[in-house]
Parts: C-alpha cells; sequence; structure tokens
C-alpha cells in the first residue's frame, strides 16, 4: 500500500504544480526505485512491477490535463507518427483477441509498455525550466546509484538489483563483471559529456563517474559503440569540407588496421562466429545447428535467434503483417503456438524462452507486431535521430543524437529498445528542443 500512497502523492504533486518532483516519482517507479527495490516488494494483486504504477501516475496527469487545458491534444508531426503506430497496435490487439483468442488482460499486459507514448503530451504542456529541472534531477541520482555500481566491482558484491554477474581475467587477475547497470546510464554518460548541467570540477567528476560506470561492465559491444559514438558526434559539428577530409582519413587507418590485423582477426572470436553462421542450416534448426556452440558464440546466437522467429512469419503471412500476437512469455498459448529451440533458458523452469529475449530487441518485435509493426516503431526512433541530428549545434541535440544511434544499434545485443525510460529521455530532450527553438523565433521576430 505504501507505492500505492506513492503514486496518489505524485498525482496530487502534479495537480498542485509541484510537476517536476511528480515526474521524478515516475522515474522512481520507472527504474524499479532507481535500480535499488525489487520488484517482488512492489507486487499488489495485478501490479507486478514498478511500470505499472509509473503507468497509473501517468495516466492521472494525462487525463486531468486533457479536461484541464485547452488544446492539450492537439496533433503535431511527431504525434501524427505516434497516431499511426497507435493506430497499427490497436489492429494488433484487436487481432491478438478475436483472431488468436488470448484474453485482455494478457494484452494489455503485453503492450502496455508501448502506452508509455502518451508521456509527450504531459511534457509538452510543461515548462522548459521544469523539463530541465527534471534532466538535472535525474542526472544527479544516476550519478549516485552509478558511484554504487562503481562500488561493486570494489567489493565483489551486488548492491543494485541483480541481473547477473561474470568475470574478466587479465593474467591472474579476476575482475567482477556486474551487469546490472544503471537505467538511464548510457543517456545520461552522453549528457555528461555534451550537456552536463553541472560547471567545473563539478562537471569532471559527474562525467568521470557515469563513463567508468558504462566501460565498468567490460562489455565489447558497448564499449566499442561507445567510442564510436563520441567520434560520430565530433565528425557532426565538422565542416562539410573537414568531415570530408577526417572521414577519408579514418577510411585509410581503418584499410590499413584491417591489412594489418587480418591474420590476427581470423584466429578471432568475431571471426569464428562469423564462419559458424555462414557454414548453418537455419532451415532444420533441431538437427544442424549445435545450441550449445551458439550459446558461446554470443552474435551467432542473436542471429539465429531472430533468424528462427522469422522462419516462422514466413509460414504463417498474417502473423508477418500483424504479428503472431501481443502474447505474454507465460502464457499457455506461447507454448502450444511455438516449439523455438533458440532461446535464453528460463531461470524458473529450464526451458527455452519463446518470445522475450534481453539478447535483443528485434525477436519479440518481430514476433508480436511483425515486420510492419517492427518498422513503425523502429520510424519513431528515427523521426528522434533526424531531428536531433538538425539540431546538433544544440548541445542537448548533440548528446540525444549519439545516444539514439547508439540505442538502435545497442538493440542488436540487448532488449533496450522496448524499455520505456530508455524513450522517454530522448523524448523528453525532444521537447525541451523544441521550446528552445520557439523562443528563439519568438526572439527573431521581436528584434525584426
Amino acid at each position: 500500500m505504501f507505492f500505492v500512497l506513492l503514486v496518489i502523492v505524485a498525482i496530487v504533486l502534479y495537480v498542485l504544480d509541484y510537476k517536476v518532483p511528480a515526474f521524478v516519482l515516475f522515474f522512481f517507479f520507472l527504474t524499479s526505485g532507481f535500480n535499488l527495490i525489487p520488484e517482488e516488494m512492489m507486487e499488489l494483486g495485478m501490479i507486478s512491477k514498478g511500470n505499472d504504477y509509473a503507468f497509473f501516475i501517468l495516466l492521472g496527469i494525462v487525463a486531468i490535463d486533457s479536461f484541464c487545458l485547452k488544446k492539450y491534444l492537439k496533433v503535431d508531426d511527431f504525434i501524427k507518427y505516434l497516431i499511426v503506430f497507435g493506430i497499427f497496435l490497436l489492429a494488433c490487439m484487436i487481432y491478438s483477441k478475436w483472431s488468436v483468442g488470448l484474453g485482455w488482460a494478457e494484452i494489455l499486459r503485453t503492450c502496455r509498455f508501448q502506452f508509455f507514448w502518451i508521456a509527450y503530451f504531459a511534457f509538452r504542456s510543461m515548462e522548459k525550466k521544469q523539463l530541465e529541472m527534471i534532466i538535472k534531477i535525474l542526472f544527479t541520482i544516476i550519478t549516485i546509484i552509478s558511484i554504487l555500481y562503481l562500488v561493486q566491482i570494489f567489493i565483489n558484491e551486488s548492491i543494485l538489483l541483480k541481473q547477473g554477474k561474470g568475470y574478466l581475467r587479465i593474467g591472474d587477475l579476476k575482475i567482477p563483471r556486474f551487469y546490472n547497470q544503471p537505467d538511464m546510464l548510457q543517456f545520461f554518460t552522453f549528457i555528461a559529456i555534451c550537456h552536463n548541467p553541472y560547471k567545473k570540477i563539478l562537471k569532471w567528476i559527474t562525467t568521470f563517474i557515469l563513463v567508468a560506470a558504462l566501460l565498468g561492465a567490460f562489455h565489447r559491444s558497448l564499449t566499442g559503440l561507445f567510442f564510436l559514438m563520441l567520434l560520430l558526434g565530433y565528425i557532426v559539428r565538422l565542416s562539410r569540407t573537414r568531415r570530408i577530409l577526417l572521414l577519408s582519413l579514418l577510411g585509410f587507418i581503418v584499410m590499413c588496421g584491417i591489412s594489418i590485423a587480418g591474420v590476427k582477426m581470423m584466429q578471432s572470436r568475431a571471426y569464428s562466429d562469423l564462419k559458424n553462421l555462414a557454414q548453418m542450416n537455419f532451415a532444420d534448426i533441431e538437427t544442424d545447428i549445435d545450441i550449445e556452440m551458439l550459446q558461446e558464440s554470443t552474435f551467432t546466437f542473436r542471429i539465429a535467434l531472430v533468424y528462427e522467429r522469422m522462419m516462422y512469419l514466413s509460414e504463417h503471412p498474417v502473423a508477418m503483417i500483424l504479428g503472431a500476437g501481443l502474447i505474454p512469455e507465460d502464457s499457455k498459448l506461447a507454448d502450444s503456438m511455438f516449439n523455438f529451440q533458440i532461446g535464453l533458458p528460463d531461470e524458473l523452469t529450464g526451458n527455452i524462452t519463446q518470445i522475450e529475449s534481453g539478447d535483443i530487441s528485434f525477436s519479440s518485435l518481430f514476433l508480436r507486431t511483425g515486420y510492419i509493426g517492427t518498422a513503425l516503431y523502429l520510424m519513431l526512433w528515427i523521426y528522434f535521430a533526424v531531428f536531433f541530428y538538425k539540431n546538433r549545434e544544440n548541445n542537448l541535440g548533440l548528446a540525444s543524437f549519439i545516444y539514439s544511434i547508439l540505442a538502435i544499434f545497442v538493440a542488436f545485443f540487448s532488449g533496450n529498445l522496448l524499455i520505456p525510460v530508455n524513450y522517454l529521455l530522448p523524448l523528453i530532450s525532444y521537447v525541451i528542443i523544441q521550446k528552445t527553438n520557439q523562443e528563439q523565433e519568438m526572439q527573431k521576430v521581436i528584434i525584426e
């Protein structure tokens, strides 16, 4: 009941025009108490996760504002994209109910994460200073949580919510790798570098902490993409001539590097993954693919996982358009409809998960919304990326641009693309930049 009271407090605070603390509570629930409160503590009847509490806060805020504020639901360019995606999602829900045979409770539980896009209405109605204050407060909180994450490495014990653990071996040295990185870490690391809300010494300290936490899990792909995005951020700020010269130089360096490291590359795990992938016959998953070998070869595993789901779609034409249904992983229909051999084992049953996968975002997207739904969902992210690129001279726009590109690439080795907090943060950036541009246009009109 304590968390229910917090939901009520958040809505009351918003109504009383204390919108910033209301949304801090919203993000508190959205991230399971900033990665500190287990989901078991938040369970209450049908409510199973912090996200559910966060959605009730958001639903209350939007419902109240829509009745009290004029032009609250006014359609703009971004809302047009949301409407198209929303109509398609509604079609998927109807199809899942009347054709697949799912109950409304199961359907809503599966697609509820997509309902958080309506937060755009609330953000759009707020003042720019309020949104900037939300960013600063969340930035501070994530910096503190990142310190706790780094402490884990030194004491070799989990402090944040547990999500698995491994070790990095460097000679005789064994460094713990904790996979429970703070939610919002990737976004705020780029904010720290490009648009840090603090100045002088605090700017450097917070940047160091967030970068260290991002690199602290020793994810090879994430580390490589992080530095690549920093380079991309530097390049897009250059003039066209300098950009061409730098890209030409980098192309030459890369070609030389490939030539020199060619032999070493052929002995690497990445080359082995590609070789295994090329030699596999995906047409017969059960007989031709060694599941144990796949689990040791992460890249091949992800590609095989998605390909197996795509094979199912190719055999069911309607599913290619609308998906196989908005089916929860624990639904009885999941076991009766699917018999996938490739996937992560369920922690409780040991069986292969049929729909969900924390290893890649696209498998569940394809299976639940088909190719059209996946394309429409990606269009929202692409819209972000294009908008932020056009506003790259704005430091917040630059940070959000490289974050959006990173998120799309990271989706190939995690389920990040479907997590609400990962698209709500750039959504706040989008609204702040829109309001900044409007202010600049008004100033020009006054001057003229």
